[in-house]
């Protein structure tokens, strides 16, 4: 097994794992920070006392998040998917960025789908291929060593 098929097939693993994890954060019935709302908020209230921009709050975290999950989500795809398939891992994530916002809205009667979310999971998922694509590069040592002499 060469190294890239090695590489591939790791972040193959890892994709599926924080696919899942990603999965149930997105799809879970509640807010998933429920718990943890006034541990986060006095956090970012200590941070801003000791030098964190002021308009760093609570929403900014709540909104970022959509997009930090995605990204790291598309990292992996690209490059387990390759170079060469990377366009079909980037339309499988925009369909995934749609269901993770319009499905709690089929089993939650108050749940709206957000269109800013929606556009901030399309960033992350954006951001996140074109990190991948450029990571699944393969790097001149790299080429030089799959080459096969010829004589």
């Amino acid at each position: 097994m060469t190294p890239p098929d090695r590489g591939r097939r790791w972040a193959m693993l890892v994709l599926g794992v924080y696919a899942t994890f990603g999965a149930i954060v997105a799809l879970v019935p509640r807010p998933i920070d429920e718990g943890l709302t006034p541990w986060l908020r006095g956090v970012l209230s200590f941070l801003r006392r000791h030098g964190l921009a002021g308009w760093i709050d609570y929403d900014l975290v709540e909104y970022a998040s959509h997009a930090v999950l995605f990204a790291p989500l598309a990292i992996l795809a690209v490059v387990a998917f390759g170079r060469r398939m990377a366009w079909l891992a980037v339309i499988l994530l925009l369909g995934a960025c749609a269901l993770v916002e319009a499905a709690p809205s089929w089993w939650m009667v108050d749940h709206d789908p957000s269109s800013a979310d929606l556009a901030l999971n399309v960033i992350g998922a954006i951001a996140g291929a074109v990190v991948g694509f450029w990571a699944a590069t393969p790097t001149d040592s790299a080429m030089r060593r799959s080459r096969v002499p010829t004589r």
